[in-house]
């Protein structure tokens, strides 16, 4: 005759079925843990490796857009996806997955690179999940800078900004109303001062003030209505710009009615303000300089004065 199971022996048999069930969680938690932080270095390689190749795309973009505007968006796409091959990400291969895509923000161009990759599980393939999808995305803008911060309160024509390294001299505009410079060889003051739309006067103590602080303290961008210093300056001006000779100065370039319409780096090579009052210098062509930036609705730059901005905006 069949007897029941004794209660030690069922409490056996549910402490092994408990026991199973608990295995499973356990090996589930392991693995999430492990496959889950092994994801999460998967994904910071890939972002560093996204963040390289959209500042790459970007660099080409520009470096390209100089000469042939055309085939910058093609150096864009080559550049980004030859950084995410050199660093182990090739498209198409292993489950990667590369986009770039060319687009525009506050007047800039903009390179934006979507990398993908499964992520291989160890132990949370036991619960079903051989892989799951790792993705990031970066996006580098490069274009002119519209605005300035440590601007110098120096003002060019547009038609004084050349490709040249050769030192050129500039001197003020003419006496009475002509205070906006209108040739290739006069320059002029500014406060960066804005009078509700109207034309803006300054006094020699504000420009002073700017040109031994290195420029100014706040941000001014191209769709600001500035107005220059009428010409006769103080001699100081000079003398106290002299102090700057040797550095490159982030001044503002001007249209024959003293609108603003971009920034250019000036080197300085000399400031006399004797008899005759003239600076001295030429303009450079760097790209990030600390001083040169692009905002939001801060107007629109103009690469034909050499300045570039590249940076990654997320």
């Amino acid at each position: 005759m069949n007897r029941p199971p004794s209660p030690e022996r069922r409490e056996r048999g549910q402490v092994l079925v408990v026991f199973a069930l608990a295995l499973v969680v356990i090996v589930a938690m392991v693995g999430l843990v492990l496959d889950g932080g092994s994801t999460y270095a998967q994904r910071r390689d890939m972002q560093n490796v996204a963040d390289a190749a959209a500042m790459a795309g970007a660099y080409a973009y520009t470096n390209t857009y100089v000469t042939s505007p055309g085939t910058a968006p093609n150096a864009a796409f080559v550049a980004a996806e030859s950084i995410a091959t050199a660093n182990g990400y090739t498209n198409g291969v292993n489950g990667v997955t590369i986009s770039v895509t060319i687009g525009s923000l506050n007047g800039a161009t903009t390179v934006q690179v979507d990398l993908g990759k499964p992520h291989q599980n160890s132990f949370a393939g036991v619960m079903g999940m051989s892989s799951w999808g790792v993705a990031t995305t970066a996006t580098a803008e490069t274009g002119a800078p519209n605005s300035a911060t440590g601007a110098m309160p120096v003002i060019f024509n547009q038609n004084s900004v050349t490709n040249s390294t050769s030192n050129q001299t500039f001197g003020e505009p003419g006496t009475g109303t002509e205070d906006v410079p209108q040739t290739p060889t006069t320059f002029n003051w500014t406060v960066y001062c804005t009078a509700n739309g109207n034309p803006c006067n300054g006094d020699s103590n504000t420009v002073d003030n700017l040109i031994n602080g290195s420029g100014t303290n706040t941000t001014v961008n191209l769709k600001e209505l500035i107005g220059p210093l009428n010409a006769g300056s103080h001699t100081t001006l000079f003398s106290d710009l002299a102090a700057h000779v040797g550095q490159d100065l982030a001044v503002a370039i001007v249209n024959n009615d003293g609108a603003m319409v971009g920034w250019a780096m000036f080197h300085l090579t000399g400031s006399v303000g004797g008899s005759t009052k003239q600076i001295s210098g030429y303009f450079v062509s760097p790209t990030n300089n600390s001083a040169l930036s692009i905002t939001n609705n801060g107007g629109n730059g103009t690469s034909q004065f050499g300045t570039y901005t590249v940076r990654l905006v997320n």
